[in-house]
């Protein structure tokens, strides 16, 4: 296959992908923003076209500067409860006004033309190592960023469910993300190797669009299908202002007596045991924040401050006494261990497996062979 018949395979599915989901409703900034962010990369392909197939240019490639700052903003806004846009994140696109600025000045010029001569002693060779280097610190900077982000949110999530599904952990996000930056980690390693062996039968910058377009395609199918992470797991009406826990572990002017913990834990835990909320697969904290009719901010500093665990593991905990006393129980002995853990609450194998091991220290099959062998 030709690059330019990739580059038609990028532009087409780029721009379709990017005006579906820019355009998807609900609408949903999250979703503009990485719309934008194809519809970019579409236009990045766009030129290259026609730097193959019409007219040789030399311009500064300036839009791939764009790429880490708004991957990163989607993952601000995807994981954001209350997602609004600071016009204080512009700064971040600093480097490609700059960039912007130096193409228009030397348009008509040979600044960069990839990898062929590079390392040319004309006037422009510092401006080409400067733009090299700020590029790969802009995409490793950015990336980097866009990892912690969706690790704090995956920790987070803890605080607020008790379950775990694609939709509301961004795993793909996180695994798309790792993979577009190692692209271009390969990409500036071939790219060293032409410019100072000069042996490489292509262009590693024309190359790197044969994974942009394989890795634009997976975007925009995940992309397309996810919803807004919130969506999923808030399901009151009116958004309630509440402090955030500060990351120490300290919640800071939350408003909690002291006098009011030792009831709150008593409230909790009696309801947990006689109602069994956790028999629902998707519960929240913020379910059990309507049904006690405690606030969600004062439940979970209780849970996470005074009784020592977060939300998560506490609903899992009882999901796990469930099982376990259900394995005993003959009137479910007709029923699988995964029937059990899915009737318990659990919503995956994967999790229900890896959940119970941490608990009892044991697999479910070997808990119910241990169990066996002492009623025997």
């Amino acid at each position: 296959m030709t690059m330019e018949a990739i580059l038609y395979i990028g532009i087409s599915q780029t721009l379709f992908a990017g005006l579906l989901i820019a355009l998807k409703r609900p609408r949903i900034l999250a979703n503009q923003i990485l719309g934008a962010w194809l519809l970019i990369i579409c236009m990045e392909m766009v030129i290259v076209l026609i730097d193959e197939t019409l007219v040789e240019l030399y311009p500064i490639k300036i839009l791939p500067y764009t790429y880490g700052p708004l991957l990163l903003l989607y993952a601000k806004l995807m994981t954001s409860e209350h997602p609004s846009f600071n016009p204080g994140y512009l700064w971040h696109f600093s480097p490609f006004f700059i960039f912007l600025i130096a193409s228009l000045l030397f348009l008509d010029k040979p600044v960069i033309n990839g990898t062929n001569g590079f390392l040319v002693n004309d006037r422009f060779v510092s401006f080409r190592i400067v733009y090299a280097v700020t590029f790969f610190i802009s995409i490793t900077a950015y990336s980097v960023a866009t990892f912690v982000v969706i690790h704090r949110h995956q920790k987070r999530l803890k605080l607020l469910v008790s379950y775990s599904s694609g939709k509301i952990t961004l795993q793909w996000l996180l695994g798309l993300s790792i993979t577009f930056y190692l692209g271009y980690v390969v990409m500036f390693i071939f790219g060293g190797i032409d410019i100072l062996v000069g042996f490489m039968p292509f262009d590693p910058y024309e190359i790197s669009f044969i994974g942009l377009t394989i890795l634009t395609f997976l975007f925009g199918v995940f992309g397309f299908h996810q919803s807004s992470v919130f969506e999923e797991v808030i399901r009151y009406k009116e958004p309630e202002i509440v402090p955030e826990n500060n990351g120490s572990g300290k919640y800071q002017r939350s408003g909690l007596k002291n006098k009011d913990v030792a009831r709150y834990i008593k409230k909790i835990e009696e309801f947990i045991q006689k109602e069994k909320p956790y028999l629902d697969r998707e519960l929240t904290i913020y379910d059990l924040s309507d049904r006690l009719d405690i606030p969600r901010h004062f439940i979970s500093e209780v849970i996470n401050e005074h009784m020592g665990k977060n939300f998560y593991n506490l609903v899992n905990e009882y999901r796990v006494e469930e099982v376990k006393q259900r394995l005993l129980d003959p009137a479910y002995r007709n029923l699988t261990i995964l029937a059990i853990a899915y009737d318990s609450g659990f919503n995956s194998k994967s999790s229900f497996n890896t959940i119970f091991k941490e608990k009892t220290g044991m697999t479910p099959s070997e808990y119910v062979r241990k169990v066996s062998a002492r009623s025997s």
